[in-house]
């Protein structure tokens, strides 16, 4: 069993299985835009940017009938995580499996 590391998943399926720490890839992160906090959620730094860098009104998800904006995709995200914390009760580290086609209504 791999040691554990600091997380906010209570599964920990994955975590149990990786590699050992020396059979790992060492990443580095030398830069200041690429310096993260030991424990991220990549989509709020994904939108926070968009939106801190004013993009928030331009394309983020595009398909031949539908497009949807940084703005756009990111209260869609909300709401989709609302209803499951909310209604559902589902709590970090929760599997949630997703079915259907491959169009941007998944990717949300």
């Amino acid at each position: 069993m791999a040691a554990q590391t600091d997380s906010s998943q209570i599964d920990s399926f994955v975590r149990d299985r990786l590699p050992g720490a020396d059979q790992l890839p060492q990443l580095r992160f030398d830069t200041p835009e690429l310096a993260f906090p030991a424990q991220i959620n990549l989509v709020d730094a994904l939108f926070q940017r968009a939106e801190n860098g004013g993009h928030s009104h331009r394309a983020f998800l595009r398909s031949s009938r539908v497009t949807f904006t940084y703005k756009q995709a990111h209260e869609c995200v909300n709401r989709i995580a609302g209803l499951l914390t909310q209604d559902h009760a589902l709590v970090p580290g929760n599997r949630v499996l997703l079915r259907g086609a491959n169009s941007i209504g998944l990717a949300l």
